[in-house]
């Protein structure tokens, strides 16, 4: 992938295939070309592989996301180890074994309850990266389609000025015999 990034890359493939058709032979007959199929299917080829950038991406997003829930688990699980030795150490403590049951279990409840949150926030920050990787694709996938309808208007319009060309020099014939 070049260092401008991947749009550069697929019009560089654009500007390939765009070149593939210009220098074909053309036939004495009908104006057609004849194109070397191989490297045509070689050029959509890369074309098709130049694309998915945003997937990987998203895959990236999806792996930070995977990274975060485990960091949101790591941490409760110490927050909850650190909970159950304070609760122990308390129960030990002849005076307070009662209060100490009780506020090691507020801690279970709260270190599980900032657990879920820390999920939950997790979950909320990947969504939005997937969205937003989504819809850079999808604008992507518009933009390159949209510059291929105009390479390919542009290409109908150099081959009907030649079928105009070859046309009026047909009637010239025509009218001299």
């Amino acid at each position: 992938m070049s260092p401008e990034g991947p749009n550069l890359e697929f019009l560089d493939l654009i500007d390939a295939l765009e070149q593939l058709v210009l220098e074909s032979r053309r036939l004495p007959v009908g104006g057609n070309l004849v194109v070397d199929r191989r490297r045509l299917l070689d050029l959509v080829d890369q074309l098709r592989l130049a694309i998915p950038a945003d997937l990987r991406q998203a895959q990236q997003i999806l792996e930070a996301r995977q990274q975060i829930l485990d960091d949101a688990h790591l941490s409760a699980r110490k927050m909850i180890e650190r909970a159950e030795r304070e609760r122990a150490q308390l129960v030990e403590e002849h005076a307070i074994t009662r209060e100490a049951q009780e506020r090691s279990q507020q801690m279970l409840m709260d270190a599980e309850a900032r657990a879920r949150q820390i999920i939950a926030e997790a979950d909320a920050t990947a969504a939005a990266h997937l969205s937003e990787a989504a819809e850079a694709a999808s604008k992507e996938l518009d933009d390159a389609d949209r510059y291929a309808l105009e390479v390919l208007r542009r290409l109908e319009h150099q081959l009907q000025s030649f079928l105009d060309s070859i046309r009026v020099s047909i009637d010239n014939l025509q009218r001299e015999r």
